[in-house]
């Protein structure tokens, strides 16, 4: 089962939608995506540009309906996290 809401996170310059890293094992998508993603923990923020959508069409070339998502601005986000 994938998570019917999700939230995008947005500083000034970016976005990341916050995904599950199980969910992308699930779509068996992880490998797919980019070193400008971040990994915090168990959860996956996928860039704007290119891994939020590779995201977003795995799961409707798999049966799944878009999920919610959320928005959330911040002032700033650290991009010294973990990448993939």
């Amino acid at each position: 089962m994938l998570s019917e809401h999700l939230t995008f996170i947005h500083d000034p310059g970016h976005g990341w939608l916050v995904v599950p890293l199980s969910e992308l094992d699930l779509l068996n998508i992880r490998q797919e995506i980019t070193p400008y993603s971040f990994i915090v923990g168990e959860l996956g923020y996928l860039e704007e540009d290119q891994d939020y959508g590779t995201y977003i069409k795995a799961r409707k070339e798999q049966g799944y309906p878009d999920p919610e998502i959320h928005s959330q601005y911040t002032s700033h986000f650290s991009r010294s996290k973990r990448r993939f």
